[in-house]
């Protein structure tokens, strides 16, 4: 499977995909939420929350079983920060994982997970 050719919507609000986010996951916005979608079938989700005018934060990011180690994960991960980007962040967070997928993308790790500094252009 090629990441790049999977669509990324927003989902409708019947289709947030639950069985994928974590246990305890909060309604989302679903403005800042993102489905990676095969088939008419979410593979995959992002979700994102808003902290400040400059700070956003990575709440989830998840794909499916049967559809990891593909490319999926960094797929959706470039999509959120250019989402956050778009919408002016200067510094997008994110929780601690063991997974490398954060360090490719250039977060630095931190005490209370991952960091991204944007810089303007």
């Amino acid at each position: 499977m090629d990441p790049r050719k999977v669509p990324i919507y927003r989902p409708y609000s019947d289709e947030v995909p639950w069985s994928l986010l974590p246990d305890g996951f909060a309604a989302p916005d679903l403005n800042l939420m993102r489905v990676a979608k095969s088939d008419g079938e979410v593979i995959g989700v992002y979700a994102v929350d808003r902290l400040s005018v400059l700070h956003y934060r990575i709440t989830a990011l998840v794909v499916a079983e049967g559809h990891r180690r593909q490319g999926l994960g960094r797929w959706l991960l470039g999509h959120a920060i250019g989402i956050c980007e778009s919408k002016g962040a200067r510094e997008i967070s994110a929780p601690p994982t063991r997974s490398q997928l954060f360090a490719h993308r250039g977060f630095e790790r931190t005490d209370e997970g991952h960091r991204l500094q944007l810089t303007p252009e």
